[in-house]
């Protein structure tokens, strides 16, 4: 195939030029002639032509012995050649390659030094042991309600001394509301029944994720590992994250039921009793476990799930859980 350019070679890949590509083709027809000779094919000076010669003999595709120029077998000498460069153009695909997928990277770099800068958030990260301390400091200069998500706090000795500090700011006039997990009515009923002796509104879910606190405006107080139930507390003072925290709360409180005997409530087997009672159901509780967390009689207990089974229309409490869901009670 003729190039479309007529000073292109298709020899060019090697790095010939036209001119060289017609001595090669004239020294394959007179292999073996010396460059005197070879000057008078070409019309040609013998140095410029020795210059020449020796970039065609640099590809293999020619000897030089003695004076004479010795053209080689083109299959052999090209073959070579071409396995040559296919090489080099494959390797320099491979780089180009590995170049283009740098680019992303490379733009995202000069990106970022171009971004505007923030300002840092205000808030620290604290040791466990600690957030009393914090709550201590804080917590009195604050306006607005204590606010706290509490899974299992009531295992730990920090989660008692924070008892304790909150029952006295509690005392002092601030207010404090707080949201357990049903199985702290089995496991420690006194912690929140003295929380809420000192004033405190409580109410149970099912499962609370994560432990939270809010001091007013002053604070927020999250875990730094979500997953880790008692590791360091990040203290955040920011009144936006504030807001988003208190927001949070806000709709867990929403969902959350009033304790029977607790926060003004008591068990008249009203619409938050069914739906604690539900909630124990749900959870796979036996009539034993639900009467010590409703703090009712077995007998007692008993009579209200079958209630709760005929207000339904179910015949076991695994339909009556389903039937609750539909209605949304769940």
């Amino acid at each position: 195939m003729q190039s479309s350019r007529p000073d292109m070679s298709p020899l060019s890949v090697l790095g010939l030029s036209a001119a060289q590509e017609d001595l090669y083709r004239t020294l394959l027809r007179n292999s073996r002639c010396t460059l005197a000779e070879l000057a008078a094919l070409v019309s040609a000076p013998v140095e410029r032509l020795r210059e020449d010669v020796g970039r065609i003999a640099a590809l293999g595709l020619v000897e030089l012995r003695d004076d004479s120029v010795v053209a080689l077998p083109p299959q052999k000498a090209l073959t070579k050649l071409i396995s040559d460069e296919t090489r080099r153009l494959r390797t320099a695909g491979e780089q180009l390659d590995s170049l283009r997928g740098l680019v992303p990277s490379l733009t995202a770099e000069h990106l970022s030094s171009q971004a505007p800068e923030g300002q840092p958030v205000i808030g620290e990260i604290v040791s466990v042991d600690d957030v009393v301390d914090v709550i201590r400091s804080l917590a009195p200069n604050s306006s607005g309600d204590m606010l706290w998500m509490r899974p299992e706090q009531w295992r730990y000795p920090e989660g008692l001394a924070v008892d304790g500090w909150v029952k006295e700011l509690m005392r002092a006039g601030l207010r404090s509301r707080a949201i357990y997990p049903a199985q702290v009515l089995e496991e420690a009923p006194e912690v929140v029944r003295e929380r809420s002796a000192e004033g405190e509104h409580v109410r149970v879910l099912a499962h609370v994720p994560w432990r939270i606190g809010v001091l007013g405006d002053a604070a927020a107080l999250l875990p730094q590992d979500l997953a880790v139930p008692r590791g360091p507390v990040l203290v955040v003072r920011q009144q936006a994250v504030i807001k988003v925290v208190r927001l949070l709360f806000e709709t867990m409180w929403d969902k959350a039921m009033a304790v029977p005997g607790l926060d003004g409530q008591h068990g008249d087997g009203g619409t938050n009793d069914r739906q604690l009672l539900l909630d124990q159901l749900a959870g796979g509780a036996k009539d034993e476990q639900i009467a010590r967390a409703l703090g009712l009689g077995l007998r007692t207990v008993r009579r209200r799930v079958a209630e709760v089974l005929d207000e339904l229309g179910a015949e076991s409490r695994f339909q009556a859980g389903a039937e609750a869901v539909r209605r949304g009670w769940l």
